[in-house]
């Protein structure tokens, strides 16, 4: 038996927003310690890594781990209809295949959609990844960055030092940046081993930063010509990150 309430139902509704920009359907493991998706995108270019504990629900029942496809973009269809007085109860009906959202406020909204065959796709772990440059910031800031570098470009350049963080994209005649210096309010934290530039899909970092109402605070990691890390953390509650492939210069 799986069911879980859930009071903070924007802690799956902000999350599921970028998701939903990266990977349609998942399959998602509902055990003990919480309900995981771990999902590349059809292009294998980026990978969503998301996690909400027990702690984040007012009740968690799971007597055994289950192993659900779940068609993400209609899950997040009903969350949407969620009032600010709503709880969220989500549970598996295994007799009936199927996932149950039901949003209980002023009214009372129920909605049961199949199981589904999703696909399992060879991956990596994302453990193995080791990055030297790491940046905590407001995703205000990367939102803007991102808006100016796509008047320029597709792509856009992270440039770290210990000084500062420098958002950049070159056309063939014109360019663009915002720069951010160490001591800025709005950078958190920054940790550089090294002078390092690389480059990014702005399409894709722009879809990731949706859940950007998540939390005031974004998790960058990369070095360059390897991928990024994005993640959005609240303690004891949800995790969400990305892994995105980096776009390497001839």
């Amino acid at each position: 038996m799986f069911k879980a309430v859930l009071e903070d139902v924007g802690l799956i509704k902000e999350s599921f927003n970028a998701i939903a920009e990266i990977v349609d359907e998942g399959i998602f493991n509902i055990k003990k310690d919480g309900i995981s998706l771990i999902c590349p995108d059809r292009a294998v270019i980026a990978v969503v890594d998301f996690l909400i504990l027990p702690t984040a629900f007012e009740s968690y029942t799971c007597d055994k781990e289950l192993e659900i496809g779940l068609n993400i973009l209609k899950i997040l269809q009903f969350i949407k209809k969620s009032k600010p007085e709503d709880k969220l109860t989500l549970a598996v009906d295994e007799n009936e295949d199927r996932f149950e959202l039901t949003l209980d406020g002023s009214t009372t909204r129920k909605f049961a959609m199949p199981i589904i065959s999703v696909a399992k796709q060879e991956m990596q772990d994302i453990s193995r990844f080791n990055f030297e440059n790491s940046i905590e910031l407001d995703p205000s800031v990367l939102k803007e960055g991102l808006e100016n570098c796509a008047l320029i470009s597709d792509g856009i350049a992270i440039m770290i030092s210990k000084e500062s963080l420098v958002l950049k994209a070159e056309g063939d005649s014109s360019f663009t940046q915002i720069k951010i210096e160490a001591d800025n309010p709005q950078l958190y934290s920054l940790t550089c081993k090294e002078d390092t530039v690389a480059r990014y899909s702005i399409e894709y970092l722009t879809k990731m930063l949706k859940a950007g109402k998540l939390t005031d605070k974004v998790k960058l990691e990369f070095n360059k010509d390897y991928p990024v890390h994005l993640e959005y953390m609240i303690k004891d509650k949800v995790k969400l990150g990305f892994i995105l492939a980096p776009r390497i210069e001839e």
